[in-house]
């Protein structure tokens, strides 16, 4: 990103009457309780939040969280739109509890990039100054901002905040891009109202890419599908909202009244929300009692708040400063994509239990302590991406997964996943279907190979035990190898393209099936034939044959007879009437003669054509309708146009 547009956000934090709100006065000459009254007049976005520009023409947003409650909710979604935090402390007050707990919230959020800021510098002497910096950077040690560099400031007299703001500039310079550009977009809403003429405005700070005006995104849990009607950036009307950036949407197609604080707006394409997360957690020494399973709790994630249950799903019970993979059953669904930060208080929102990160967003009901789910979350807590990609597949219930679901657990930019996925399918880890379609599938490689073997064997165990069979039941078969209906057929779909298998109407084989006669059941295929070419059309039923034919055993004759109509020898003209294809083929040539020169023929003139009863006259003529020889015109058939 160039220079001149680079966005940067900036929050503060620490204990309460620390001197943050002046601080923030100071540094942009914005008083932050002007802009109360600018809400009242009309469409204020930027409540509690004001910018400047630095040296380097970054323009900066820094947010005033004046209270410690607001601190907790708002700051909460520092880990989607922090960039900086200025970690307030006054230099004669020095570190007090609200610090302490700020700071452990900022470590939760794994914040790293910082600058301690010793305020109220003039009202404090060198020595208490030099005390108050030294002790307040022993209690960063072994958190995500240690090492911070400080400095103290005056927001009275203005001494060191030109300082602070070159600070500012090396901090952005040094600080990784935790922001991805063209990511997911993700704007976790914060404040929600109605402006007379413009309709609903909602706030948020934007991560994981952009959103263009008049896109259409979806707003969740709701599922509302809305368009953006117009997009503030820093009080100033655009055209795109960037990642990092605090905006102002305006939004068609939904009320005020159905969206709250904790919402969120999406691509179209993202819109599956879960109430069941596995989360590895980092509990703080400082939360004054063990967590039981079942317990009640407050979790933060974005700007929602949303109550939940606890899992135990390793140990029994979890003491202060215990780090352990838990599951948190929510109580109303939410978006997130694994890797994503949450905080967790006690119910009564006295207490920061801990913090952690979502291992998976998907998360199944486990079976507690038994060593297979120790093992899974473990595996799931460690794993790199190549690895997240194959326990989302190798678990999923079905075959096949949609790509996009892979977002959820690898929220990059799209270049980035299907990099990702290019380098897994060169190395055959995985198969990808439909990938130039409108839905591009992924299956595992290994999981999809083994219920292919699994597929040809047992078709090869079927032909060997019925081998005058032309083929297996595809949805028996699909049953029998317990793969779900999309995978299945794609799975069939290539093989059949490999010349592996055929499918035959309802009916599947192996391309090298051929069917086999023993010696007896040669014999009564040459009974049976020469049996239904004598008959012509006014062959016996298949109930008949044991009758008729009591040298062979009725498993002999069934099989036989079977394998003939597999083999096309036989044809079914309808429910239990049978000719011989040779007699088909000899009466349909008399047919289309007789047709040719009389144009049409009664069913009575058929009878007597082909030596017949209206019992097996019926079926023939409606059978070579089925096949396009003749159509039916009242009483009379013609020639069907395909045979003029």
């Amino acid at each position: 990103m160039h220079q001149d547009s680079r966005h940067l956000i900036i929050g503060t934090a620490g204990h309460v009457d620390h001197g943050k709100t002046a601080l923030v006065g100071t540094l942009t000459g914005i008083e932050t309780d002007r802009l109360k009254e600018e809400r009242e007049r009309g469409l204020s976005i930027e409540l509690g939040f004001a910018y400047f520009d630095l040296p380097d023409n970054t323009r900066a947003g820094i947010v005033d969280v004046p209270g410690h409650e607001k601190f907790i909710r708002n700051m909460l979604s520092g880990a989607y739109g922090m960039d900086i935090v200025l970690f307030v402390v006054d230099a004669k007050e020095g570190v007090q509890e609200q610090t302490l707990e700020h700071l452990a919230i900022l470590d939760l959020l794994n914040i790293s990039n910082g600058i301690l800021v010793m305020t109220k510098s003039d009202l404090a002497s060198r020595e208490e100054l030099e005390e108050a910096t030294e002790m307040t950077q022993e209690m960063l040690v072994g958190t995500s901002l240690e090492g911070i560099p400080s400095v103290s400031v005056s927001s009275i007299t203005g001494d060191g905040i030109d300082t602070l703001k070159q600070m500012i500039v090396e901090q952005v310079d040094l600080a990784t891009e935790a922001q991805e550009h063209d990511g997911i977009p993700r704007l976790y809403i914060d404040r929600v109202f109605t402006v007379q003429g413009f309709g609903v405005v909602v706030t948020g700070t934007l991560i994981g890419g952009v959103v263009n005006r008049d896109q259409r995104m979806v707003l969740l849990p709701q599922g509302d599908v809305v368009r953006v009607r117009g997009i503030q950036v820093h009080n100033e009307p655009a055209h795109v909202a960037q990642a990092g950036q605090r905006t102002a949407l305006n939004l068609s197609g939904t009320t005020a009244q159905n969206i709250q604080r904790g919402d969120v707006l999406c691509p179209i394409e993202f819109s599956s929300v879960t109430d069941n997360i596995d989360v590895s957690l980092q509990v703080l020494s400082s939360f004054p009692r063990m967590l039981e399973h079942w317990g009640r709790f407050r979790a933060y994630l974005g700007t929602r708040e949303i109550f939940c249950r606890l899992i135990l799903l390793v140990d029994e019970a979890i003491l202060p400063g215990d780090s352990v993979q838990v599951q948190l059953r929510l109580e109303q669904p939410i978006l997130t994509f694994r890797g994503d930060r949450i905080i967790l208080r006690d119910f009564s929102a006295q207490h920061t239990v801990g913090g952690g990160e979502v291992i998976n967003p998907f998360a199944p009901k486990h079976k507690r302590f038994t060593q297979e789910t120790i093992s899974t979350l473990a595996q799931w807590e460690e794993a790199d991406d190549s690895q997240v990609v194959n326990a989302v597949l190798e678990n999923s219930p079905t075959l096949c997964v949609e790509e996009s679901y892979l977002y959820y657990y690898m929220p990059y930019s799209q270049a980035e996943v299907k990099n990702i996925l290019n380098t897994l399918e060169t190395e055959e880890k995985i198969i990808r279907w439909d990938k130039s379609g409108r839905t591009p599938l992924v299956s595992d490689a290994s999981r999809t190979n083994g219920i292919i073997d699994k597929l040809l064997s047992s078709l090869a165990n079927f032909h060997e035990k019925q081998p005058l069979l032309a083929g297996k039941n595809a949805s028996q078969l699909s049953r029998e190898i317990d793969v779900d209906e999309v995978g299945f057929e794609k799975l069939t779909e290539q093989l059949i393209k490999s010349k592996e298998l055929v499918k035959d109407g309802n009916l599947l084989r192996l391309a090298s099936h051929e069917i086999k006669f023993s010696e007896e059941e040669s014999t009564a295929k040459e009974t049976l034939e020469a049996l239904f070419i004598d008959a012509g059309l006014n062959t016996p039923g298949f109930n008949e044959l044991n009758t008729l034919l009591p040298e062979y055993t009725p498993q002999v004759l069934e099989s036989t007879f079977y394998a003939l109509l597999n083999l096309g020898q036989f044809i079914k003209t309808s429910d239990n009437f049978f000719i011989h294809r040779d007699v088909y083929e000899k009466i349909k040539d008399t047919l289309t003669k007789y047709l040719h020169e009389n144009d049409t023929i009664t069913v009575g003139e058929f009878r007597e054509l082909a030596q017949t009863s209206r019992k097996y006259a019926v079926p023939f003529l409606e059978y070579c309708d089925s096949q396009n020889v003749t159509v039916r015109d009242g009483n009379v058939r013609r020639l069907s146009s395909r045979q003029t």
